[in-house]
């Protein structure tokens, strides 16, 4: 242990002593790691912690599996028909849904979002109350009978300061009053990942935190439910997929039109699922790539500074062959300059770690255009700080140990002498070499893969989604049921449009119940139509729909391109209308004329009035969908959402939009107020943030490689410099000797840079499935990304060069 504290000692006096080497190396390690320990925080956060369930591989997550969407959720009669015919193998069955409520606080609205849960759902997870109790299966009993609530850990401590006598207090969510009985433990944060519920209130609640025309707990189709069981004593996961197949099929011939032929059941362990079944194919890779960048960061910084240290081995070789004559242990030197290594590592440990939090907190603080707020447990914990611990451990290791041998291997005789100090005859391609062309190549990848995700979004941004283009506020207003019935529910929506309309600025107005590029809700219609016969196996389409008003195509900035739009005649008397997009026309009345055909639901049939250009519906990047528009006055929604068209300034609006609401009625629940086009850039975030940190840490890679060419021309120029005098002083031009000088990095480049290539196209062919519009080996990536870094590597190489081919012939050989 003496000797140990000794080796810091010495560490630390070398490290003053080199206070550029020592600032370089700490800079360097500080970005690896510090990147490295943010990312593996954030995998940390999302995939990695779990709430402390008893038996998680004994409960299964069941989902519906249609052709389109193979995990789909539950709706709420499909859950209770589940759980009575599965009795005899799962003990318990748990339903959760999202929710957003109005938290009226007196002198404004809170809107938050929580969990509607069943009374299964807490003894399903085996949690226990930080206070008070948690919703049972007395508070799942009948339909609107239940207003209690239990809130979220974080929401209590960010509410009621963690104060435990806030249950038995009430708390007025969308127009009601609820009764708190409880908290939830802290370490569960809900069904999903980064979002966090502020409350959990029984489903029975649903009509009355949730206002909706229809009763929600009896639509078959309304699917919105997720469901997780937990097997009986003796049950295996098997015999539950055999128990789902038999439901499965036994639905299909009860309720073929929510059961479509082909319609089966999903089951995976819980313990396999780390967000979603259908989340975890996309969240997963991505998390795993950008782990394999930040990591590919790192060990290009470790080579860089064992690049460094190296060099400076070379150097101290006299002094340690001078000690190893004197008889001091070779192993003790070798541990010397390891502990050194490993000195600087802990400190760039400490300070990226400091570093990653201080990143973290200011992404997540800052304002992302999400539809929900994310919050996301980023605290040290223990396999953040072994990961931090063992990150630093590995790069001491990485660039400490090569230097290390490497200075206490040379012949000591030959070494004291000054004679062939590197031990034997000179080699032209050294470790040195071999570290730079490292760092190169895996530099020109991440540049590769930079400029790939840099396409990708520009391609994904030029996407025209068809509507959009001119500013515009949007608020999703939520009309509550208790307060406002059938009739009056409308007038109020009429009396906003109006006061709305009157906002400065408002061009047009319109309604929505679901508005296009929706993230947190997508609706479709199954319908039959005359003369089309559906897929094989199914009896209907399953087509995207919306209901909107007569004002909503003009506010949105869509296109009519025949016939016409939705009309205030089009009342809930008149005859029932739809507006569909060419795509449709184009599938089901091909060669036709669309405008009056019609197609049909189970209770309804439609004419179709009017075509509209093809818009994006799901994603940017989806292949044309048809779409349907019908009338929001026959179809009417408690939850529309109001769009105000502006010619000036959007926010302004979406603004002045909340305030009018507030003005007619304080208790109404703006779920969400943005612009249209924050809106839309929801839609651009995954690959915003996808090639905003590809294009971070390859920046940072290639800054490292930069510095590593111009190290190893550096110091071939240090040792050549005597050469260069004789050169110069005999005639050579000076052009000619930086030509000479630059031969070496220009090499190394051009070595690094052919593999590079290669794993770039590696890359581009496992990256495949994140990128949107970019070809296989995408011209402006492979030509842009490898012109880059030979621009920065000449640079690199040209500027010691340049300095050697001015220097002064007669003070170098005076000087030797």
């Amino acid at each position: 242990m003496n000797s140990i504290v000794s080796d810091i000692r010495l560490a630390l006096r070398r490290a003053r002593k080199r206070p550029g080497f020592t600032v370089v190396a700490l800079l360097s390690l500080t970005l690896g790691i510090g990147a490295n320990t943010a990312v593996f925080s954030l995998v940390d956060a999302i995939l990695l912690r779990r709430a402390p369930i008893p038996q998680p591989e004994r409960i299964a997550e069941v989902y519906q599996h249609q052709t389109d969407f193979p995990f789909s959720p539950f709706s709420y009669p499909d859950y209770v028909d589940f759980r009575r015919e599965t009795a005899d193998i799962f003990t318990q069955v748990s339903i959760s849904s999202f929710a957003v409520a109005a938290r009226d606080m007196g002198d404004h609205v809170e809107s938050l979002f929580g969990e509607m849960v069943n009374g299964d759902y807490f003894p399903l997870l085996g949690l226990r109350p930080t206070a008070g109790r948690l919703l049972g299966r007395e508070d799942d009993v009948s339909p609107g009978a239940h207003p209690v609530v239990v809130l979220s850990n974080e929401y209590w401590r960010r509410a009621f300061a963690g104060d435990p006598s806030a249950v038995g207090r009430t708390m007025r969510l969308s127009g009601r009053q609820y009764t708190i009985v409880g908290v939830a433990p802290a370490a569960y944060t809900g069904m999903v990942s980064g979002l966090v519920p502020a409350f959990f209130i029984s489903v029975q609640m649903i009509n009355q935190i949730q206002p909706d025309v229809r009763d929600q707990l009896a639509q078959r189709g309304n699917h919105g439910e997720f469901l997780k069981a937990r097997l009986a004593p003796g049950a295996t996961m098997a015999q539950a997929r055999t128990a789902a197949d038999r439901f499965a099929a036994d639905m299909r011939a009860r309720y073929p039109a929510q059961w479509p032929s082909g319609t089966t059941m999903t089951i995976v362990p819980m313990n396999e699922v780390a967000v979603n079944p259908l989340l975890d194919s996309v969240i997963v890779p991505a998390a795993a790539a950008l782990m394999v960048v930040v990591g590919l960061v790192l060990l290009v910084a470790c080579a860089n500074l064992a690049s460094f240290l190296l060099a400076q081995a070379r150097d101290r070789r006299k002094e340690v062959a001078v000690r190893l004559a004197i008889g001091a242990n070779r192993g003790v030197l070798v541990r010397q300059f390891v502990v050194e290594s490993l000195v600087l590592a802990t400190a760039g440990g400490v300070a990226g770690v400091i570093v990653s939090g201080i990143a973290l907190r200011a992404v997540l603080h800052s304002n992302l255009p999400v539809p929900i707020p994310i919050t996301l447990d980023i605290s040290l914990d223990w396999r953040v700080l072994a990961f931090a611990v063992g990150a630093s451990v590995i790069a001491g290791i990485l660039f400490g140990l090569a230097p290390a041998l490497q200075a206490t291997r040379a012949s000591v005789i030959e070494t004291i002498k000054n004679e062939n100090v590197d031990g034997g005859p000179a080699r032209r391609f050294t470790m040195r070499n071999a570290l730079v062309v490292g760092q190169v190549s895996v530099s020109l990848a991440l540049v590769i893969v930079a400029f790939l995700f840099l396409r990708s979004l520009q391609a994904r941004t030029t996407v025209d989604p068809g509507f959009g283009a001119k500013p515009a506020g949007l608020l999703w207003l939520a009309i509550p049921s208790d307060r406002y019935d059938s009739t009056r529910r409308k007038q109020l929506l009429d009396d906003v449009e109006k006061r709305m309309a009157q906002i400065p600025g408002v061009v047009t107005v319109g309604a929505i119940d679901n508005i296009l590029l929706n993230s947190l809700s997508q609706q479709s219609k199954r319908i039959r139509v005359p003369g089309v016969t559906p897929p094989k196996g199914q009896t209907k389409f399953d087509v995207d729909y919306a209901a909107a008003d007569s004002g909503l195509i003009g506010a949105i900035g869509m296109s009519v391109v025949r016939g016409r739009g939705i009309t205030a005649a089009d009342s809930p008397s008149a005859p029932r209308v739809a507006v569909v997009n060419e795509e449709m026309a184009k599938r089901f009345w091909p060669n036709q004329e669309a405008i009056g055909k019609t197609f049909s639901t189970d209770s309804q049939t439609y004419q179709v009035v009017g075509i509209t250009r093809t818009t994006k519906v799901r994603t940017l990047g989806e292949a044309p969908r048809p779409f349907i528009i019908t009338s929001l006055t026959q179809e009417f929604s408690a939850t529309p959402m109001i769009v105000a068209r502006t010619n000036g300034d959007a926010a302004r609006v979406a603004t002045q939009m909340l305030i009018t609401l507030r003005e007619i009625d304080p208790s109404l629940m703006a779920i969400q107020v943005k612009t249209l086009e924050r809106h839309l850039a929801t839609m651009l975030l995954p690959a915003r943030l996808g090639a905003m940190a590809f294009t971070l840490f390859a920046g940072l890679a290639l800054a490292l490689a930069v510095l590593g060419v111009y190290g190893v021309v550096g110091y071939a120029v240090a040792r050549r410099t005597r050469e260069a005098g004789i050169r110069l002083a005999v005639g050579a031009q000076p052009g000619a000797i930086v030509r000479l000088l630059m031969r070496e990095g220009v090499a190394l480049v051009a070595v690094g840079s052919v593999i590079g290539l290669l794993m770039g196209f590696a890359a581009n062919l496992v990256l495949g499935s994140l990128l949107y519009g970019v070809g296989k080996a995408d011209p402006l990536a492979f030509i842009g990304a490898p012109l880059v870094l030979a621009s920065a590597g000449l640079l690199a190489a040209f500027l010691p060069a340049r300095r050697a081919g001015r220097i002064d012939p007669a003070s170098v050989l005076r000087s030797e």
